[in-house]
């Protein structure tokens, strides 16, 4: 393998820097050891074969740094997921794997310290509709019975601020080996590819702590600081869909269109509008009645080939509706984020909410 050839594996490769850094060094200590047999032995043999072996330790050399450089990307594959992505969406080990592989997953790993806090924005996993954030905070220092809030934040994706987003503390409390408090984003939209290839920029603003049990902030834990963080979106465009029209049973809904990626699902049914009347709460405590157009059944869970359900799967952030104000139209839809990373390719069924029995309806999904 030429000089050559083994920059385009690197170039064309994304390699994690510790990798990069281990791969180099390992190339270094290869190609010093293999010099110094080379001159030994040419010493030994006369100089005559020096120059054609000094060729093929080269190339000898260049392999083994290759093989070593990849064999680093797949023992490190998972050892840099956060633990924030690990625990809150409960990725398997293989499922890091086949995510990196489909392109599914950026490396952040940027870092910011503001008055002795420092926030790592370490990973982002996205796919047509929805994106998942982790970053690490350090320093802050959090006890007990009280939760770590930041005052401000902003979020936008291509210039964009206006997506529907949930943020929050896995826990509150230190995670993992890495050390640090765990702290998560996740956004869905219902435009198809919105987030896909395009620059995502975070601004967080003062972190405080608040008493769980009055709701009230700690005005002697503020530290003050802006932390700004801004990378490209890498996602999969990898999805399991299904077209046709299937009725719901009783339901009255019939299914048109469904999308299913290891972390989120879309799914457009032929609803007619129908309206129904709710009770609420109004701004000062007094009972509301209002008027609204009633949800199509609710896309809840799947079940796996090998007989595992997951029945509030879909129970993430997300919007739903009708696709247009035309009154005419029964065109809906629905987009949630997943409460867990699934292998889609393994769903054999999905389960939507029964509302008229408190139970589900079970669809094949083929």
């Amino acid at each position: 393998m030429s000089e050559e050839k083994l920059e385009i594996l690197r170039r064309d490769v994304t390699i994690p820097q510790i990798v990069q850094e281990r791969a180099d060094k390992a190339y270094a200590m290869i190609a010093k050891r293999g010099v110094m047999d080379d001159a030994e032995k040419a010493k030994e043999k006369g100089n005559c074969s020096l120059h054609n072996t000094k060729r093929r330790r080269k190339q000898v050399i260049l392999a083994a740094a290759a093989v070593m450089l990849f064999a680093g990307l797949t023992v490190s594959a998972g050892a840099r997921w956060s633990a924030v992505m690990s625990k809150k969406w409960l990725v398997e080990e293989l499922q890091k794997e086949k995510l990196q592989e489909e392109g599914a997953v950026s490396y952040a790993m940027q870092s910011q310290t503001q008055n002795g806090v420092t926030i790592t924005a370490e990973q982002s996993i996205a796919d047509h509709y929805s994106v998942y954030l982790a970053f690490r905070v350090e320093g802050f220092p959090l006890e007990e019975g009280m939760t770590p809030v930041f005052e401000m934040m902003q979020v936008n994706v291509d210039g964009v601020d206006s997506m529907n987003y949930s943020t929050g503390f896995l826990d509150g409390s230190v995670t993992g080996e890495e050390g640090g408090m765990s702290f998560w984003i996740s956004m869905t939209e219902s435009e198809r590819g919105w987030a896909l290839g395009k620059d995502i920029y975070v601004e967080l603003t003062d972190l405080c702590s608040y008493e769980d049990s009055t709701g009230e902030a700690v005005p002697d834990s503020m530290v003050y600081g802006t932390w700004k963080f801004e990378w490209n979106l890498q996602g999969t465009d990898q999805m399991r869909e299904w077209t046709g029209r299937l009725p719901l049973g009783d339901s009255g809904a019939v299914i048109c269109r469904v999308e299913l990626s290891p972390i989120s699902g879309y799914v457009e049914y032929d609803w007619p509008r129908q309206r129904e009347t709710r009770q609420t709460v109004g701004a000062d405590g007094e009972s509301v009645e209002i008027s609204r157009w009633a949800r199509a059944p609710r896309m809840s869970g799947v079940k796996l080939e090998d007989g595992t359900e997951y029945r509030d799967l879909f129970s993430g952030d997300g919007t739903e509706g009708y696709r247009t104000s035309d009154q005419a139209s029964t065109l809906y839809y629905a987009c949630r984020g997943n409460e867990r990373i699934i292998d889609s390719g393994r769903v054999t069924e999905l389960f939507f909410e029964n509302t008229a029995d408190g139970g589900f309806y079970e669809v094949p999904f083929e």
